[in-house]
């Protein structure tokens, strides 16, 4: 996959068909846009292209406060090498781009493509203005593909909207479940593990120490049930997302992960840790006897989970 950085134009004289979006997440609407593209590059020998914006267009004309992205820019990159995806457009958003009427937006960023796949709510140009209907109506006689399956995922008998702001609304609630399946996989975080204080491992509970990417969404603060993956092999265990109150608080939030049966040294070493349940809020506890019984407990639900009885 080849990344272009775009700044003002995007202009193409190969014969691509591309999509279009924020793309934050990859959740699965974005995937059925991906592979609607792939399959339309494929029947009609083309290249296929992926445009996204960054940073986020809400987070430049400040629509909502700062919360990081499910995918940080390299997640997203990585993740979007597996689809096999010829092109990756990573667009500079800011304001001058927002204020762009629909039909200079046009003219700037899409009118030198062979097809377009965008969602049905898809919009774009100074407003909002420009939607999939006036883009159809622009690429009628080129390659168009609207799509609108999978926008909602019917989960118990009830439909529940596939966005990126439903899935952080879930987080934020500390239901991850909803989130994972909205998404297509676990939410997760990846970095190297610090070297620490090593004061888990005097109440029997050692964690592999992880601080979180400023760019990346923080669910609710608390105790999970996770996945750990070391060299790709998965492991097992509990982790506590926030501050660390009861013991040397921190003043940002840090990932502290206690893998079931793990002994070896993987300070330095680059870690994924995959969220599945919400167990509860982080506490300030007293003592360290308190502690380390309520990790007990923790884990006893953890393992419960594991053997599917949670």
């Amino acid at each position: 996959m080849e990344i272009i950085h775009v700044s003002n134009n995007l202009n193409t004289n190969e014969k691509i068909i591309a999509t279009i979006g924020e793309f934050d997440g990859l959740h699965k609407g974005h995937v059925s846009l991906i592979k609607r593209c792939i399959e339309l590059s494929k029947t009609n020998n083309c290249k296929s292209g992926l445009i996204c914006f960054y940073p986020h267009p809400d987070y430049v004309l400040k629509k909502r406060k700062y919360e990081a992205y499910l995918t940080d820019l390299d997640e997203k990159i990585k993740m979007l090498e597996d689809y096999n995806i010829d092109y990756l457009y990573i667009v500079n958003c800011d304001i001058e781009l927002l204020k762009l009427e629909k039909e200079d937006f046009y003219d700037k960023f899409l009118k030198s493509f062979y097809g377009l796949v965008v969602g049905f709510d898809f919009h774009f140009g100074y407003l909002g203005k420009g939607d999939s209907a006036y883009l159809q109506y622009l690429f009628k006689n080129k390659l168009f593909s609207i799509i609108e399956q999978e926008s909602f995922l019917d989960i118990n008998d009830e439909l529940k909207k596939i966005s990126s702001n439903s899935i952080r609304a879930f987080l934020e609630l500390g239901n991850v479940e909803m989130a994972n399946q909205l998404l297509g996989y676990a939410y997760n975080f990846t970095g190297v593990v610090e070297d620490g204080k090593k004061v888990g491992r005097t109440y029997g509970f050692p964690t592999a120490n992880i601080m979180i990417n400023n760019e990346k969404f923080i669910p609710r603060n608390g105790v999970y049930v996770c996945n750990i993956i070391i060299d790709n092999d998965k492991y097992q265990g509990i982790c506590n997302i926030g501050k660390n109150p009861s013991i040397d608080a921190l003043a940002e939030a840090r990932l502290e992960v206690n893998i079931f049966d793990f002994n070896l040294n993987i300070y330095q070493k680059k870690i994924k840790v995959e969220l599945l349940k919400f167990i509860r809020d982080e506490l300030v506890f007293a003592n360290i006897d308190d502690l380390s019984l309520q990790i007990e407990k923790d884990k006893e639900k953890a393992i419960n989970f594991f053997r599917g009885n949670l």
